[in-house]
């Protein structure tokens, strides 16, 4: 009896792992956002038709994933003419639905995003900030691949 629950313990802990790789090999490449919206007290606001930022892109380094193993990500946003060019980490987790993003491998601050939608040529993200609370903010992405 212990031998088939170890069995099917370990068949378990490979599907999971095998759905956070998926979601790591499917994420490689350049994703260009095709829309930013940002909702906070029952208001929505386009954060490109405001212009905010002209242009917003994800680069997401394929890896092979590990316990704790993070991937390199790098952001890049154009504003104002000026372009902001940024390195950290990212991993994925939960089953392929939660993206996690962290400065270094020292930084212990997670942001965490909800994949709503991952597809070989379409992501859907969506960050909340302050959930339940009267400042929750969210925010909503959407990325084609480049």
């Amino acid at each position: 009896m212990k031998r088939i629950l170890m069995i099917a313990a370990m068949a378990l802990i490979a599907v999971s792992c095998n759905k956070n790789q998926k979601a790591v090999k499917t994420l490689d490449g350049t994703w260009n956002a095709t829309s930013v919206v940002g909702i906070s007290g029952g208001v929505t606001v386009d954060l490109f038709a405001l212009g905010v930022f002209t242009s917003f892109t994800y680069t997401f380094d394929g890896c092979k994933l590990k316990d704790d193993e993070f991937c390199g990500i790098t952001i890049t946003i154009v504003a104002d003419g000026d372009t902001d060019t940024n390195t950290g980490l990212y991993t994925v987790i939960d089953d392929g639905l939660t993206l996690q993003m962290k400065d270094d491998l020292a930084s212990t601050e997670l942001i965490s995003m909800e994949i709503v939608e991952l597809t070989k040529s379409e992501l859907k993200l969506r960050q909340v900030e302050g959930a339940g609370t009267a400042d929750e903010v969210i925010i909503d992405f959407v990325f084609e691949k480049q």
